[in-house]
């Protein structure tokens, strides 16, 4: 089961790309996060054109998560809950069999003193509770750009970005705590070298081939599926097509028994 992860920033942009990568990929299910369409604009024709099962739930110009597959998913929830549908643009969660996939777009949160930071926080620890009471004991893959780079490795320079808010010791904190509902980083359980990134700054040039990039887009694993884990890629041709997303395809491989 190949199970792949895409922050496409504005997906009706990056149509070609997305269709192009499936093709030769193939993946099982390809989590899309910062769609930036309006439900009735989402590019579903042309995707279900190509053969794929696509859900959604999207905004203008903003936000959007969508899960395209081969199969359609047994089950599909938008949002973390009693939001009055804030989330439902953010985060859903798929279920194939007995895979339960949870796609997530972050919130940056802009500034450390904005209060944007406060709600990414709080994001992410709504998060886990909707983990614990609906998962617990399953088995999960949770992938998305989760806005968050945990590790010194995760970014190009740590010393000089320490402090942004997908930086910084607060988040880390709270992501750490996510994590411990039972995931496994699949990223670098296969990919624990410097240097692999999944995002870099349009406004920094020649951004990919200095390697000045950060690790923000994640796949991550229970148990079960961790040990069923067999591989994990950084796929950086897209990042350098003309009109790329800032960020690339990750995917991971597992042998399902």
């Amino acid at each position: 089961m190949r199970i792949a992860t895409f922050n496409a920033n504005s997906i009706r942009t990056r149509l070609p790309i997305i269709l192009d990568w499936l093709e030769e990929n193939q993946p099982d299910v390809l989590a899309i996060q910062e769609t930036k369409a309006q439900d009735k604009d989402f590019p579903v024709e042309a995707l279900s054109d190509a053969g794929w099962q696509v859900v959604y739930a999207g905004e203008k110009s903003y936000n959007g998560v969508a899960v395209i597959s081969k199969i359609k998913p047994d089950y599909i929830n938008f949002g973390l809950g009693g939001d009055d549908g804030a989330s439902n643009t953010r985060m859903v969660h798929v279920r194939f069999g007995s895979i339960n996939i949870i796609n997530t777009y972050v919130p940056q949160g802009r500034d450390i003193e904005h209060e944007m930071f406060t709600f990414k926080l709080e994001w992410l620890k709504r998060l886990k509770k909707y983990l614990t009471n609906n998962l617990s004991g399953k088995d999960v893959v949770w992938v998305g750009d989760l806005n968050v780079a945990p590790k010194p490795i995760d970014v190009h320079n740590s010393k000089r970005i320490w402090g942004h808010v997908c930086h910084c010791q607060e988040v880390i904190d709270v992501f750490n705590e996510v994590c411990e509902f039972g995931f496994t980083d699949i990223f670098r359980k296969f990919l624990p070298e410097e240097g692999n990134y999944t995002y870099w700054d349009y406004r920094v040039k020649d951004a990919v081939n200095r390697k000045i990039g950060w690790r923000i887009d994640h796949i991550l694993a229970t148990s079960r599926l961790s040990d069923l884990a067999s591989n994990c890629k950084v796929d950086i041709a897209p990042r350098l097509k003309d009109k790329p997303s800032d960020h690339t395809f990750v995917y991971a491989d597992f042998d399902m028994k």
